[in-house]
């Protein structure tokens, strides 16, 4: 996993003192150019451009947490890091909560699939409320760095699966718009042969405005509809399925949320982006 070999124990520090968003962002540019990565570009140019990104849109995903990233040209590798500050700090979060959990990511300009793979494993990993908490009760940088790596070593359950021919049909059915959109960071962070968002509507809908059906449905009927429809390989499915579990929950209980699998046999050409 890109994440997970991305990820530097010198890029970690914790606890530290910041007043404002330009401060944490300098901060960030100097520890993340400690890495060889960076030797090539200066201090200045990574403060600089990971600013342009948060004036584009702050990072800040809520529940305390923002993601500062940016990609450069002129560099290969990715250079992972999290900071977590002494006292949060407004980031100008979508929840509007002050911040203090700084994950951040600065990879190569051309490689910007892989980057959102990055994005979106560590997106998905932080919305855990639990790891939330044990990140912020992490004493050192080195118990940081070893708990967030046995977190993503985690994610999957450690067996090689034989290899396979074939890919799979998934469709994901969701009723819940925050679920979508964690659901949706799942399928950015794997390697699916194409994937697509349809909006759906309900046929309880139609059928509750034509006059012969009047009565049989009330007002509170579901506005919110959309179907992930996949092309997954074999070999990622399983890796797929649990991940939506990830952040869902158990699929057996879950009553906005219905993942269903077609066997493909026969599937010419392929999507990219």
């Amino acid at each position: 996993m890109a994440l997970l070999n991305a990820l530097s124990n010198e890029s970690i520090e914790i606890r530290i003192n910041v007043k404002n968003r330009k401060q944490l962002i300098h901060d960030i540019a100097e520890l993340a150019c400690t890495n060889k990565a960076l030797k090539d570009i200066s201090c200045e140019t990574v403060e600089k451009v990971l600013l342009e990104r948060e004036e584009l849109a702050s990072t800040g995903l809520g529940s305390g947490v923002a993601i500062p990233h940016c990609r450069l040209p002129g560099i290969k590798t990715f250079v992972v890091g999290v900071v977590t500050t002494k006292k949060a700090i407004d980031f100008h979060a979508i929840d509007n909560e002050k911040v203090n959990i700084f994950p951040f990511v600065i990879g190569p300009d051309e490689n910007p699939k892989e980057h959102l793979k990055v994005l979106s494993g560590m997106a998905r990993l932080l919305r855990n409320p639990d790891t939330r908490s044990r990140i912020r009760a992490t004493e050192t940088a080195d118990e940081l760095f070893k708990l967030l790596k046995s977190l993503l070593d985690n994610t999957s359950d450690g067996t090689t699966q034989p290899a396979r021919k074939g890919v799979k049909m998934l469709h994901v059915f969701i009723r819940n718009e925050e679920l979508f959109n964690d659901i949706l960071q799942v399928f950015a962070s794997t390697e699916p042969a194409g994937a697509m968002v349809l909006e759906a509507h309900e046929s309880t809908e139609y059928m509750s405005s034509m006059p012969i059906f009047a009565g049989f449905w009330n007002s509170d009927l579901s506005t919110f509809n959309r179907i992930i429809v996949a092309v997954v390989k074999d070999t990622l499915l399983n890796q797929t399925v649990r991940n939506i579990e990830y952040v869902c929950g158990d699929l057996q209980r879950q009553t906005e949320v219905m993942v269903t699998v077609t066997d493909l046999h026969h599937v010419l050409g392929s999507l990219e982006f």
